[in-house]
């Protein structure tokens, strides 16, 4: 009788394995079995994603706006492969930590804590780079491309999974076609930006999968966040709205730096402040500073933008960032005050002021405090011109200022003279900064979250004019010069 119990429930058990391995086959069953939405309901698909979702193509790309479910999409691929796809290596894949980091703690949150999951794993590891493997085989792995793609050297998936993948450098690609199996199935998700690079080019191949969600299919987007993104980005035929809205490429643009140029001047080991502060933090200046030339580059935020400060020493032939401050929902007399003990600290050279919106007051009212500060602060009206060095022939070329401090920082990318910690925001921001063309052939940089950028704009221009006092008078624009007259004479 034992013996027939024991056939009996074997045949049970082996019949409830072959139904779930049948239902397995459909993924939206998989997710409403196993996941949720905010309100704690099974995960229902949208009708715009099934199609996607349930693919079981070896080459699909995603040409979509924000916020339209991606990333579940990846979450719920992850979990599926780690049951359906038994002895198999997977590989997500972004170029900045800041797109990957998100998404592999939202992974591992999901793996540490449903139950039929946590059963499975053999091991998670968070460094050097993620990893996840399970007892039937399945590995994740979770990897940024490093300089020049290095960090993916040396795999070898059997599925390739790359999430933003418009900032993907053309030599991470190479890198990432590599480590692909025979076989294997690469799914590509981006946001358009404007570049013709390899992104691009995927979402034109005839044997890839092609899917394009605008964010207007997101069933929560509203007349009032349409309104609101189009006054964002500057309407809705600005490059911006037709990029993360609409999901579509629009005209081309192209990449204002070399990002492969930029991580060349991360410095790991360099030694560096990276602080964020809010209204009502407490902020002391560092102490025991070294003896050296400082300048601070700022950006100042207005409304609900951030500000951003950076301070750089000037040791030839490199120009060091070691200080970068966010200050989020803070005051204008806090951030003046915040200068004040900054330059106690570091006794600025030179301070370089974005004085677009509030940035124009901060610089009045600094300079107001004396001489001193008149001497060291100066205010960069981003739309206007500038006078540069006398040529040879006696002539006084002029350029436009956002042109010219931009031109300053590529210079160094190019040179490696910029020395930079890591900072996944900022490279998030210089992976992600384009520029297009106009009618009249100016240079028009794209609007977006280009903050750090600014404030080491306005620190390099600082440190340029500084260093060459002896060839051209300081810039100043003269909304600021008229008050500068007036309040230092």
């Amino acid at each position: 009788m034992k013996d027939i119990d024991t056939i009996s429930r074997t045949k049970k058990n082996n019949k409830q394995e072959e139904e779930f391995q049948h239902r397995l086959q459909i993924r939206e069953w998989f997710a409403s079995r196993f996941f949720h939405d905010a309100m704690g309901n099974p995960w229902s698909v949208r009708d715009y994603q099934r199609g996607s979702l349930e693919s079981h193509a070896l080459r699909k790309v995603h040409c979509d706006g924000r916020d339209v479910g991606k990333t579940s999409e990846i979450e719920i691929i992850a979990a599926w492969a780690m049951f359906a796809c038994p002895n198999t290596e997977m590989l997500i894949a972004t170029q900045t930590e800041n797109h990957l980091f998100p998404l592999m703690h939202r992974l591992a949150r999901r793996f540490e804590t449903t139950p039929d999951f946590t059963s499975s794993i053999a091991e998670i590891r968070r460094s050097p780079s993620w990893y996840f493997r399970f007892s039937n085989g399945f590995t994740l792995w979770g990897r940024i491309a490093g300089v020049r793609g290095v960090n993916f050297q040396g795999m070898h998936v059997h599925w390739q999974i790359i999430d933003e993948a418009q900032e993907m450098t053309e030599s991470a690609w190479g890198e990432l076609y590599q480590a692909l199996n025979g076989g294997g199935c690469r799914w590509v998700y981006g946001v358009p930006n404007g570049l013709r690079n390899t992104f691009y080019r995927m979402t034109q191949m005839q044997d890839a999968e092609q899917f394009n969600w605008p964010s207007t299919l997101n069933p929560e987007y509203s007349p009032g966040k349409d309104a609101e993104l189009a006054l964002l980005y500057g309407g809705r035929s600005a490059p911006g709205y037709i990029h993360r809205v609409l999901g579509q490429h629009g005209s081309p643009m192209h990449a204002v730096f070399s990002l492969d140029d930029y991580l060349e001047c991360v410095d790991p080991g360099l030694d560096a402040i990276d602080l964020i502060l809010h209204e009502c933090d407490m902020f002391e200046a560092p102490a025991d500073i070294p003896a050296a030339e400082y300048y601070l580059g700022c950006d100042l935020g207005y409304a609900r933008d951030p500000s951003e400060f950076v301070i750089y020493q000037n040791t030839p032939p490199h120009f060091v960032n070691v200080l970068r401050l966010r200050l989020e929902g803070v005051n204008y007399a806090r951030q003046l005050d915040v200068i004040r003990q900054l330059d106690a600290a570091y006794a600025f050279r030179g301070i370089g002021i974005d004085c677009g919106n509030n940035g124009r007051a901060i610089a009045h009212q600094l300079m107001a405090l004396g001489a001193k500060w008149c001497e060291k602060v100066r205010a960069f009206e981003f739309g206007s011109s500038m006078d540069l060095e006398p040529l040879p022939d006696g002539s006084i070329p002029r350029r436009r200022v956002k042109e010219f401090m931009t031109e300053l920082i590529q210079r160094r990318l190019t040179e490696h003279t910029l020395r930079f910690f890591p900072c996944p925001d900022r490279e998030q921001q210089y992976a992600a900064h384009t520029y297009a063309v106009n009618a009249l052939g100016q240079i028009v940089y794209e609007k977006g979250n280009d903050h750090i950028i600014d404030a080491d704009r306005c620190a390099l221009l600082s440190h340029y004019l500084e260093t060459q006092e002896a060839a051209i008078p300081a810039f100043i624009p003269p909304q600021v010069l008229f008050f500068q007259s007036g309040l230092c004479s």
